[in-house]
């Protein structure tokens, strides 16, 4: 892995809502903002935020096997994804829920998530890349607490799974804001505390914690 005490950190964060910050009180406040002055230790480091809200797991593939996308990916030394939670509010909001239709939608989120990592890790094996997991969302609980966590559960193993087999970071923030209301600003998205607390699981599986200078 990249060594960010050595070289200037170059930092490319993607996926949806909540890569862009949708909920945070200013773009300065989001998790990707926090994780990135944890990383800086020089005036050279780089961040790019490119975070588009309601980004699906299938577009988001698209875009990492954008051409432009592809080029950078060799330079960086820092990557954090989030992306599959737009896939399951599409599936909620469709209709009634059924077995087949929850299932559908966890085999078509994993494969393209493997497919995103394969991309990543065919142009840049050593980069430091980050999975952010699922907690579950306020509007899972009409289908009853302990169903939710059985699903958000499955689907994280499946992400941790993936994160093995591609040598990436699995972050899980299930634990943590499980019944944690106080950290939703609506029904989906997090408030600053809840930023404030995904910033800090990046900060603490952060391989190379980097003070700035």
């Amino acid at each position: 892995m990249t060594d960010n005490r050595c070289t200037p950190v170059s930092y490319l964060a993607l996926g949806d809502s909540l890569t862009e910050g949708i909920g945070a009180v200013s773009p300065e406040q989001h998790f990707v903002a926090q994780y990135f002055r944890h990383l800086q230790h020089s005036d050279h480091c780089q961040m790019r935020n490119w975070g588009v809200s309601g980004m699906r797991s299938s577009e988001l593939l698209n875009l990492v096997s954008n051409s432009g996308i592809i080029r950078l990916l060799p330079r960086l030394s820092h990557l954090s994804i989030t992306t599959g939670g737009c896939d399951f509010i599409e599936m909620y909001e469709s209709g009634p829920l059924s077995l087949k239709k929850i299932l559908g939608t966890i085999r078509k989120v994993q494969d393209n998530v493997k497919q995103i990592l394969q991309v990543v890790r065919n142009h840049n094996p050593q980069a430091n890349v980050y999975l952010l997991g699922f907690y579950i969302p306020l509007p899972a609980y009409e289908l009853g607490v302990k169903k939710s966590s059985l699903f958000v559960k499955s689907m994280n193993q499946n992400y941790e799974q993936l994160c093995r087999k591609f040598g990436v970071n699995f972050i899980n923030p299930f634990e943590t804001f499980y019944k944690r209301f106080e950290y939703f600003s609506d029904e989906v998205h997090p408030n600053q505390q809840g930023y404030d607390q995904l910033a800090q699981l990046f900060i603490r599986s952060s391989p190379h914690p980097v003070a700035i200078s």
